[in-house]
C-alpha cells in the first residue's frame, strides 16, 4: 500500500494561532495496484503526446523519467490535493529500467487486439452474406493504411527498433499470445468457410505474422509517406487488403475431395 492523495480530499479543521480555522487535505492509503496504473497511464500519455507533437527523441522509452511522470501527475492536482512522491514510485519499481519495462509491456498490450470486435463484425457480415472467399478478405481487411494510423501503435512498433531484443521479448509475451489467439481465429474461421486448409508444414501463426509484418510495415510508411501507401487499384482494392489476400491464397490451398463447388 502506498500513501498518495485522494481526489475529493476529506477536510479536517485546526485552529491556527490567530484563533482562525486552518484546513489541511487527509490523505487516504491506495492500493499499490490503483497507484501503479496511474503512474504508467500518465507515462503512457506523455510518450504519445511527444510522438503527436513531433519528438525528436530517438528513443523515447529512454528519455522517459520517473519523475517526468511525477511531475506531470502533481501539475494536474489542486492546492489542496497531496502530491505523488518518487517514493510512491520506488515502492513498485526499483529502477529506472524496470519502470521503463512496465510502460513497455503496458503499451504491447493495448496495441495487441483493439481491432477485435470491429475485424469480428466485418467477418460475422460477410459470411452471413455467403460471399466469395475474395470478398470475404475485401470485407475484413480493405480499409486505408492512414485509418489505423494512430499514434499508440506507431509508438509500439518504434521502440521496437530501439529496446533489446530480449526485454521487447518479455514486453510482448502475452501480447503475442493474444494477437495469434484473435486474429488466428478470424483466419482460421475464413479457411474453414472457403474450405481451404494450410500449406503442409504450416501453422495458423505462420499466416499471423506473414500479415503482421506487412501491416506493419505499411503503417510505419503511411505514417511519413502516406501518398506511397494509400493507393488502390482500379476496383478500390487498398495496398495492404491485396497483400494479405495474395498471402492468404499463398500460405493456403483447397481441401480436396470434398465434393461440392469451392467458394
Amino acid at each position: 500500500m502506498t500513501i498518495v492523495k485522494t481526489v475529493n480530499p476529506k477536510i479536517s479543521k485546526k485552529t491556527n494561532g490567530a484563533g482562525t480555522n486552518a484546513t489541511k487535505p487527509t490523505h487516504r492509503r491506495r492500493p499499490k495496484e490503483e497507484t501503479e496504473n496511474l503512474i504508467l497511464q500518465e507515462a503512457e500519455l506523455l510518450l504519445i503526446e511527444r510522438l503527436a507533437s513531433g519528438s525528436d527523441d530517438l528513443n523515447p522509452l529512454a528519455s522517459l523519467r520517473i519523475t517526468d511522470v511525477l511531475a506531470s501527475i502533481n501539475a494536474k492536482l489542486s492546492d489542496d490535493q497531496l502530491p505523488m512522491t518518487t517514493g510512491a514510485a520506488y515502492q513498485i519499481w526499483k529502477s529506472q529500467l524496470s519502470f521503463q519495462d512496465a510502460i513497455l509491456e503496458r503499451i504491447m498490450n493495448e496495441v495487441s487486439t483493439p481491432w477485435e470486435a470491429d475485424l469480428r463484425s466485418k467477418l460475422d457480415a460477410a459470411l452471413s452474406q455467403e460471399l466469395s472467399l475474395e470478398e470475404v478478405l475485401d470485407a475484413v481487411f480493405n480499409e486505408s493504411p492512414q485509418s489505423t494510423a494512430d499514434h499508440e501503435l506507431s509508438l509500439a512498433i518504434g521502440l521496437t527498433a530501439f529496446v533489446s531484443p530480449e526485454r521487447i521479448r518479455r514486453a510482448e509475451e502475452s501480447a503475442n499470445d493474444q494477437y495469434v489467439k484473435v486474429l488466428g481465429k478470424i483466419l482460421m474461421d475464413i479457411l474453414n468457410y472457403a474450405d481451404r486448409r494450410l500449406l503442409p508444414g504450416l501453422r495458423i501463426d505462420d499466416m499471423v505474422w506473414a500479415i503482421e509484418g506487412v501491416s506493419a510495415g505499411l503503417h510505419l510508411r503511411a505514417r511519413s509517406h502516406p501518398e506511397l501507401v494509400d493507393r488502390k487499384d482500379a476496383s478500390g482494392r487498398y495496398l495492404g487488403a491485396i497483400a494479405v489476400s495474395s498471402m492468404f491464397y499463398g500460405l493456403s490451398e483447397p481441401i480436396p475431395n470434398l465434393g461440392k463447388e469451392s467458394r
